[in-house]
């Protein structure tokens, strides 16, 4: 009897939103928990390879080579750990030069680079798309007509409806058909 197993699958198809279920079968779940332990296997016994060689090299070291190794073991992770925090200083003045100019700093990553000048043409490059595009929206945006806003469809309006609107509505009202707006103002 074939048991079917319904899982969340994490892997969104394109042009969808939100990922899709799919049912597995208890041979098809055995065989991914086969698969992904097996991988999980391979990576711990690529590891434990790894530290096997760098002791075995560590061992024909004499005194001397060994302090060496280590020195450059050390000073390479201190490189390591200076590049992190530099990127991590950029990030943050990359992410204050963004606001200070008005734009989102959640765009930082976008501009984050190892050094200042990088960073600073980045952000240049950004801040001139970015604007560039906002106007390009706001120019298309203005081409359209404006939409015509809390007036009846059938165009009937009575005193007391025109002595509840507001200006701008019955200004409005005058630009669209100023022979009702005499007759109601008369």
């Amino acid at each position: 009897m074939e048991e079917n197993i319904e899982l969340q699958d994490t892997e969104a198809t394109e042009g969808t939103e939100e990922p899709t279920p799919k049912t597995y079968t208890a041979e098809e779940l055995q065989a991914e928990v086969d698969r992904r332990v097996t991988q999980a296997m391979q990576t711990a016994e690529r590891k434990a390879s790894a530290r096997i060689k760098e002791a075995e090299k560590l061992a024909k070291m004499n005194e001397q080579q060994r302090y060496e190794y280590e020195l450059e073991s050390r000073e390479k992770a201190i490189a390591e750990k200076e590049q992190a925090l530099a990127l991590a200083e950029n990030k943050a003045t990359a992410a204050q030069i963004l606001s200070d100019r008005g734009i989102s700093a959640k765009l930082v990553d976008f501009v984050v680079a190892q050094d200042a000048e990088t960073m600073n043409d980045n952000i240049r490059l950004l801040e001139a798309e970015f604007k560039a595009s906002v106007k390009a929206e706001v120019e298309r945006r203005l081409q359209t007509s404006t939409p015509k806003k809390n007036l009846p469809t059938d165009k009937t309006i009575t005193r007391e409806e025109f002595s509840r609107m507001t200006l701008t509505q019955q200004a409005e009202l005058f630009n669209n058909n100023p022979e009702l707006y005499k007759q109601l103002t008369s």
